[in-house]
């Protein structure tokens, strides 16, 4: 069993000239924490490592991890993973655009029985400073779509200042190879597997030294291969509720049509996505057949719509 440790996983491609300050600030951030600090380097030759190799101050928690599954931060990220040695598992930047001082409260909430908390920019108390206008647009956009139609627990499910449950990822197979969209893929699968999801606000500052290695337009795929498995159920059952509301109103049964779209309605507000919400839809077109009294009708339904609505829960599922 994980000892009681956080361990703060981060990759890191050249950052010679922000590791420094980097490794200081979450020391401070994580003073009276038990922690350790993993390094994840593809190459021998980055430069973060000889600019650590000088730090008179260097954490004695700093632990170097070389990447050998492959080039790419998902990739060292796995790394860092399979080298933690912690309870509660953070991944953040080098490139000090997180603020480490939440880290202990992320890792409280992993503790609490959390699998995934999530930093989140864009909920009320969080925030954002700099960075290219048309991937905050991007981030945020899909963050809203996410939270609102699926139900994904956290506004900002692109950000990779994440505290996981080691139980939670020794459980699920990364997929990214190549760029930053590890963080939304595990959130995602978190959700889909019925995992508790949740978040606390943080603030993110644009990078002041450095080079930033994000390539949105070559990683836009990636990123949409798991916006598209999130919102798939949600937005099936929503086309099919829609289809069954049309179809009860051109049979004549208007109160059906109604509740249709008032179950419509309220999806879009709290947003579900489970199994259930693609076999809810059945409930309107099966019982007519067998039960044709108008009110045992719609107790069939509205019992059964509750019963399914309360099996889709995360907590039902735990």
């Amino acid at each position: 069993m994980s000892r009681a440790l956080i361990s703060l996983v981060l990759p890191v491609y050249n950052e010679g000239e922000n590791i420094a300050e980097c490794l200081r600030r979450i020391e401070r951030g994580l003073a009276g924490e038990a922690h350790e600090i993993l390094v994840c380097y593809d190459l021998d030759a980055d430069t973060t490592l000889p600019a650590i190799a000088a730090m008179r101050d260097r954490p004695q928690g700093v632990r170097l991890v070389k990447n050998t599954l492959g080039r790419g931060a998902p990739k060292a990220m796995r790394a860092g993973f399979l080298a933690a040695q912690g309870d509660v598992i953070v991944t953040t930047m080098a490139d000090l655009s997180d603020p480490p001082e939440l880290v202990p409260r992320m890792a409280g909430l992993v503790r609490a029985g959390a699998d995934v908390v999530s930093g989140s920019r864009y909920m009320r108390g969080g925030s954002q400073q700099g960075g290219p206008l048309v991937k905050r647009t991007l981030s945020r956009s899909a963050g809203m779509l996410l939270y609102w139609v699926c139900g994904l627990r956290t506004h900002d499910p692109t950000n990779n200042f994440r505290a996981y449950s080691p139980r939670f990822l020794a459980g699920v197979e990364v997929e990214s190879s190549r760029g930053f969209e590890i963080a939304l893929e595990l959130t995602v699968k978190a959700h889909l597997a019925g995992a508790r999801v949740t978040e606390i606000p943080s603030s993110w500052v644009d990078r002041s030294a450095g080079k930033s290695n994000f390539k949105l337009w070559k990683w836009l795929p990636n990123y949409l291969r798991w916006f598209a498995r999130a919102v798939l159920a949600p937005v099936l059952a929503l086309c099919v509720l829609a289809v069954c509301a049309v179809c009860a109103g051109a049979a004549g049964r208007v109160p059906d049509g109604i509740a249709l779209l008032v179950l419509i309605a309220a999806r879009l507000v709290r947003g579900r996505n489970t199994r259930w919400d693609v076999l809810q839809p059945a409930l309107w077109i099966l019982p007519p057949l067998f039960v044709p009294a108008s009110a045992a009708l719609w107790a069939v339904q509205s019992g059964a719509s509750v019963a399914l609505f309360l099996a889709s829960r995360p907590w039902s599922r735990r």
